[in-house]
Order: C-alpha cells, then sequence, then structure tokens
C-alpha cells in the first residue's frame, strides 16, 4: 500500500511543514475528515472564504439544491452547496475549456466530461495518483495515525489538483472554479469518505485594503 512506500522514507528528522501545495487551486474538503489539523478542506480552506455570499445568485438557483433536472450528462448528483449544483454541458456555455473537453467526449459517443478517458486515466486511478499523494506526504511530515487513517482525502485532493490542470492549466494565484457536480460525484465515489461528509467549494480570500 502507499503508506508503506512513503513512511519509513520520510518519518525521520522531518517536523510538520506550514506547506499549501495546492493553494491557487478550486477547493473542496471533508469537515470532519482532515487530513491534517490545519485544515478543514481538502485543499487547505485556510486560504479560502465563504463571506461574500451572492444573495440573488443563491435566491435565483435555489431549486437546483432538490432535483436534477438541470443534468444533461446523466452523472450529476445533488449538492448541499449550490455553487457545485451544475451540469458539465452548463459549465461548457461558461468556460471554453469545457466546451473543447465535450467536444472531444461527444466525438468518442460519450455524453458526460468524466467519460473522457484523460479523466478516467489521471483522476480515478490510484496508481497515476499515488506519486502526488507521495509528495504531499513528503511536504507535510509528519502526521498523525489518525490523518493517515484518512488517505482517501489525499487522493480526492491531488484527484482536484489534477482536474483543475486539465481543464484550465494554470488559473493563476488567488483564481479557483468550481467543478462540475458529475465531476465532484466521480471523485467522492472513487474516494469516498466513509462517514459520508465533505466540505465543499470556497473561494480564495481576497485581501480587504
Amino acid at each position: 500500500m502507499l503508506l508503506s512506500h512513503c513512511n519509513g522514507k520520510y518519518s525521520r528528522e522531518r517536523s510538520r511543514a506550514e506547506v499549501l501545495p495546492y493553494q491557487y487551486e478550486p477547493e473542496v474538503g471533508e469537515k470532519t475528515s482532515d487530513v491534517t489539523d490545519q485544515s478543514d478542506s481538502e485543499q487547505e480552506s485556510d486560504s479560502s472564504s465563504d463571506e461574500e455570499i451572492d444573495h440573488e445568485f443563491e435566491s435565483a438557483n435555489a431549486w437546483r439544491l432538490q432535483t436534477l433536472s438541470w443534468c444533461k450528462c446523466g452523472h450529476c448528483t445533488l449538492s448541499p452547496k449550490l455553487i457545485e449544483c451544475f451540469c458539465c454541458h452548463e459549465k461548457a456555455l461558461e468556460y471554453d475549456e469545457y466546451d473543447a473537453l465535450l467536444n472531444q467526449t461527444e466525438i468518442q459517443g460519450e455524453k458526460c466530461l468524466t467519460t473522457h478517458p484523460d479523466f478516467k486515466d489521471n483522476m480515478l486511478s490510484e496508481n497515476v495518483l499515488k506519486i502526488d499523494v507521495c509528495r504531499y506526504l513528503q511536504e507535510n511530515w509528519p502526521l498523525d495515525d489518525e490523518d493517515l487513517e484518512r488517505i482517501h482525502k489525499l487522493y480526492r485532493l491531488v484527484a482536484y489538483h489534477r482536474c483543475s490542470r486539465w481543464v484550465f492549466q494554470i488559473l493563476g494565484k488567488k483564481k479557483r472554479r468550481p467543478f462540475p457536480a458529475c465531476v465532484y460525484s466521480k471523485i467522492r465515489e472513487q474516494f469516498a469518505s466513509p462517514d459520508g461528509l465533505y466540505t465543499h467549494f470556497k473561494y480564495a480570500k481576497t485581501s480587504k485594503r
């Protein structure tokens, strides 16, 4: 297993590093299954904020929390976080990057971004993600035994990071974009939290002047 390869190498003479490895990417997380005590999300929520809520957006789209009628790809699931309740086909109307990837997917006779071969090979493969997880462990060692039992969270973290690079390449500092519901659903299904509890997308904090 992964930890047998990583533990011995990095457990000696290593102090906990204050590293935020994916601080410029979309943040999603798991509120009650933290990998570190510093964060309540899967991508370092201490640099994210939900303070500024668009109440007009929330009001206009509240219906999405109750139905999947907005899903066009057949792979979305309901989320308690409204910003995650959008299909990949809807995101394609907003971002050209999704449109290009969906075109490639539809050429192969599929309808969902998550059925693209690149997504399945890079975001859902434990063997591929194992290298990124080892890198995270190296940068953040030592972790408590309780944290190590939550290795599923690290796989989700690096899967989200890879997906952001795959779709948007480099977003830049303090720029994050939520994924479509189907992306969250497939990654959480593949690397599920045993208790089924997750925190969700958070925008990066902006400095107030």
